[in-house]
């Protein structure tokens, strides 16, 4: 009878023996693997989200050092990324023992960092000389809008499981919420039209258009980011779900701020954030869609 390993480094032993691979290789990913579990009680929220970044992170540099697009879309891409990196490196202190962040962190990548990234590929699409080039420009906001979704789901498991059990219940009861939920909801859509447009998903039609996906899509980022806003300035309940009937309504104090990030950031910089996040709206909005300014390759 083979003696069941008790200890990491027999594990990773009996592996390494077991694949050729090196031990150190095995070692350091248990490291990587443990260190994630600082997300409470559900480590696999951590490994969602360490999945998503590694595949979207190639894309969004991509996005950011290649030619083609509107100027003021990489501009935004850049500065989502540095907002959302600032508000995880913000964060860290509060990482291994409150759930509630990991849904700010998951979400900050999701919507500042990969949105609009995934957004500039597809309009530097149009500016593409050829067929291969554009479909590579589309490849790049599939990935980058898969890595955006899922940042965004372990970010929305992080808030729905940080709450007690039981539905409705305390679940969207604010307007962050609400309009939270309206942008995950056109999202998902979305991404079931452009899955549905694309056909065969070993050989996908890379190359389609459609204005609903487009105004849809404008939808869902401008939800995203107004969610993203209302959530850093406060925490205003509209609903009870509990009442008999549901009642909605606006209490006295809906306009003063509070919240996470009031008490743990203070309120200057939730107000700089707060107004980082408009100005990325506005540059993503008034960028439009550039036109082709080179002759193109049709497609076959």
């Amino acid at each position: 009878m083979v003696a069941t390993p008790t200890t990491t480094e027999a594990w990773t032993r009996l592996l390494s023996e077991k694949t050729g691979l090196k031990q150190q290789d095995f070692e350091a990913a248990l490291i990587a693997l443990q260190a994630l579990n600082i997300v409470p009680k559900y480590p696999a929220l951590g490994y969602l989200l360490l999945c998503a970044v590694a595949l979207g992170a190639p894309f969004v540099l991509k996005a950011l050092l290649t030619s083609g697009g509107p100027r003021l879309t990489r501009v935004a891409t850049l500065h989502g990324c540095a907002m959302a990196a600032v508000l995880a490196y913000m964060s860290v202190p509060f990482m291994g023992t409150n759930l509630f962040v990991w849904h700010v962190i998951g979400m900050s990548l999701g919507v500042f960092a990969f949105q609009p990234a995934a957004l500039h590929s597809i309009l530097a699409k149009h500016s593409s000389r050829t067929v291969e080039a554009r479909k590579s420009k589309a490849r790049d906001h599939k990935m980058l809008q898969m890595a955006s979704c899922g940042c965004m789901l372990a970010g929305f498991f992080a808030i729905f499981l940080n709450k007690p059990p039981g539905f409705p219940g305390m679940h969207f009861m604010t307007v962050h919420s609400l309009v939270g939920l309206t942008a995950l909801s056109l999202m998902a859509w979305n991404a079931l039209h452009g899955a549905y447009r694309q056909g065969n998903p070993i050989f996908p039609k890379l190359l389609w258009a459609s204005w609903i996906h487009r105004a849809t899509g404008t939808l869902a980022f401008v939800s995203a980011m107004l969610a993203a806003a209302l959530g850093l300035f406060n925490r205003t309940v509209v609903v009870d779900w509990a009442a008999a009937p549901i009642t909605f309504s606006l209490p006295e104090m809906w306009n003063r701020m509070d919240g996470w990030a009031h008490t743990n950031l203070g309120e200057p910089t939730t107000l700089i954030f707060i107004g980082g996040i408009l100005f990325l709206m506005g540059m993503m909005l008034l960028a439009g869609q550039p036109a082709a300014d080179e002759p193109r390759e049709k497609t076959a």
